[in-house]
C-alpha cells in the first residue's frame, strides 16, 4: 500500500499554526522609516515592535497619563483660584422708592433695595490645609504610576513573545520550503535517470509514471509552502507594528537561533517570582488595595480649608456701568472644617469591604506563587523533553537519508522499484517534517520558558 505524503500533513501543521497565530495577534501597522526594505535579527525585531506596535505605543501613553494623574492628584491640595461674574435684572420688585428718593446723595442703602440691575464680580481663593483623604490619595496616586509601568512591562512581554514566536514559524516555514525544493531537486534527477532506463527497455513505463506522480504532488506541497512562508512573514509585520508594504528579510536562521539559546543554561537557571511581571502586577495592585483601606479609615478624620473671597457689586436702575452705578466691595477670609460624626455604621461597613478585598489579593498572591513555581517546572520539563525530541529527530533525518541513498542507487542500478523509491522517499519526507516540527516545538518551549522567567 502507497504511503501518503507527509509534506501534505506538514502542510495541514503549518496552516494550524497560522490560523491560532492570526487570532492570538492583534496588531496595527505603525509607520516604518523611509527605507522600502529591512533586515532585523530576532532580537532587532523585538526592540523594532516594542517602540511600533500599537499596544507598546499605547502602553507608554498610559504612563504618560499616570505621570499627569499623579499631579492632578498633588493638585487638589494646592491654592485653587477661581472668578466669576453674574448680572441680575428684577422684573418686579416688591418694594419701590421715588425715584428722586433713589438719586439724593447719601441714599446709597435705599438705592440698593430700589436697583433692578445687579451686576457682581466675584473671586474665591480656597487652600485645603488637611485631610486624610488627600494624603492617601497622594501616596496611592504613585503606586497607581508603578501599576502602569508594570502593565507596560507585562505588555512588552506579551509583544516580545508574540514576535518572537512569529520570528520561528518564518524561519521554520523557509527551512520547510528549502527542504521540499531539496527534495524535488533530487526527485527530477531520479525521474531523468529513470527516463533513460525506460527508453532502453531496463525499467517499465510504470516505474517512471509513479516518480512523476510524486514530483506532481511535490510541486503542489511546494507551492503551498510557500504561500504559508509569506503568511508568516506578514504575521511578523503584524506582531512588529510593520507596514506590510515594506520588505522585510530575517538575518538570523534556525541553526543560529538554537545556538543562541543556550537551551542547558536556560533549563538549569533558577526562578525568580519577583522577575514575573505577572506577579509584580499582582504585589502593586496589592499596595493599592492596602491605601483603599487608608483612605477609607482616613476618612473619619476631619478636614481643615482656609478661604479668601472678595466681592464687588454694582447696584443700578439701568444697566449701565458707566452711569448711576453703586458699586460695594466685600471681603472675606476663613477657615472651613468638616467634623464626621455619626454615619449609621457606613463608614465601618466601606472599611471592612476594603479589608476583605485586600485578605483575598493576600489569597491571591499566595496561590499565584505556588501556580507559578508549578508552571515553572513544568515549563522546564517541556523544553527537556522537546530538546530530546529535537535530538531523536535528527538521528531519524539522518537514518532516512542513508535509506534513501541506498534506495535510490539500487533504483538507479535497477535493483528496487520505483515504487520503493517512492515509500523511501516518504520516510524521508516524513522524517524532515518530524525534524521541522520538533524544531518549532522546541523553539515555542523555549520561548514560554523565557516569558515566565521575564529572560526577553
Amino acid at each position: 500500500m502507497k504511503l501518503p505524503l507527509p509534506t501534505l500533513s506538514i502542510h495541514s501543521f503549518f496552516f494550524a499554526l497560522f490560523i491560532s497565530a492570526s487570532f492570538s495577534v492583534m496588531g496595527q501597522e505603525q509607520p516604518d522609516s523611509s527605507s522600502n526594505s529591512a533586515e532585523f535579527t530576532l532580537s532587532q525585531a523585538q526592540a523594532f515592535a516594542l517602540i511600533n506596535h500599537h499596544s507598546a505605543v499605547n502602553s507608554d501613553l498610559d504612563v504618560k497619563i499616570a505621570i499627569k494623574k499623579i499631579w492632578e492628584t498633588t493638585a487638589m491640595g494646592l491654592p485653587q483660584i477661581s472668578a466669576g461674574g453674574s448680572y441680575r435684572n428684577s422684573l418686579d420688585l416688591e418694594f419701590s422708592f421715588p425715584d428722586e428718593a433713589l438719586t439724593v446723595p447719601g441714599n446709597e442703602f435705599m438705592a440698593i433695595f430700589g436697583a433692578d440691575n445687579v451686576s457682581q464680580g466675584k473671586l474665591d481663593v480656597s487652600q485645603l490645609l488637611f485631610s486624610g483623604s488627600y494624603i492617601v490619595a497622594l501616596q496611592a496616586s504613585r503606586t497607581f504610576k508603578d501599576l502602569t509601568e508594570n502593565q507596560k512591562e507585562r505588555n512588552n512581554i506579551e509583544v516580545a513573545t508574540e514576535v518572537a514566536r512569529s520570528y520561528h514559524l518564518v524561519l521554520v516555514a523557509q527551512e520547510n520550503v528549502a527542504i521540499l525544493e531539496k527534495n524535488l531537486t533530487t526527485l527530477k534527477k531520479s525521474i531523468a535517470e529513470t527516463e533513460a532506463l525506460v527508453k532502453v527497455g531496463f525499467l517499465e513505463e510504470t516505474d517512471l509514471d509513479q516518480l512523476q506522480l510524486m514530483s506532481s504532488k511535490l510541486t503542489t506541497s511546494l507551492g503551498s509552502a510557500k504561500v504559508s512562508k509569506n503568511i508568516a512573514l506578514k504575521m511578523l509585520k503584524l506582531s512588529m507594528g510593520m507596514k506590510m508594504d515594506k520588505e522585510l528579510t530575517l538575518k538570523d536562521n534556525l541553526e543560529t537561533v538554537i545556538e543562541e539559546s543556550n537551551m542547558a543554561a536556560l533549563t538549569a537557571s533558577e526562578f525568580n517570582l519577583s522577575n514575573n511581571p505577572d506577579y509584580k502586577l499582582l504585589t502593586t495592585q496589592r499596595k493599592i488595595q492596602h491605601f483603599v483601606v487608608k483612605r477609607n479609615k482616613m476618612e473619619r478624620l476631619p478636614s481643615l480649608a482656609a478661604f479668601y473671597q472678595y466681592t464687588n457689586t454694582a447696584y443700578q436702575l439701568e444697566f449701565d456701568f458707566y452711569k448711576d452705578a453703586n458699586w460695594l466691595d466685600a471681603q472675606n477670609i476663613g477657615l472651613s472644617l468638616s467634623v464626621p460624626i455619626w454615619s449609621s455604621g457606613m463608614q465601618g461597613a466601606k472599611i471592612k469591604q476594603s479589608q476583605f478585598e485586600l485578605m483575598k489579593l493576600d489569597n491571591s498572591i499566595e496561590h499565584f506563587e505556588s501556580a507559578l513555581t508549578l508552571q515553572h517546572s513544568r515549563a522546564v520539563s517541556e523544553l527537556k523533553l522537546k530538546i530530546a525530541n529535537k535530538v531523536n529527530a535528527t538521528k531519524g533525518v539522518a537514518l532516512a537519508e542513508k535509506i534513501h541513498n541506498r534506495t535510490a542507487i539500487k533504483h538507479k542500478e535497477g535493483l528496487a522499484s520505483s515504487f520503493e523509491l517512492s515509500q523511501m522517499k516518504n520516510q524521508l519526507l516524513e522524517a524532515q517534517g518530524s525534524y521541522i516540527k520538533s524544531i518549532f516545538e522546541l523553539l515555542n518551549a523555549k520561548v514560554e520558558l523565557d516569558k515566565l522567567q521575564y529572560k526577553f
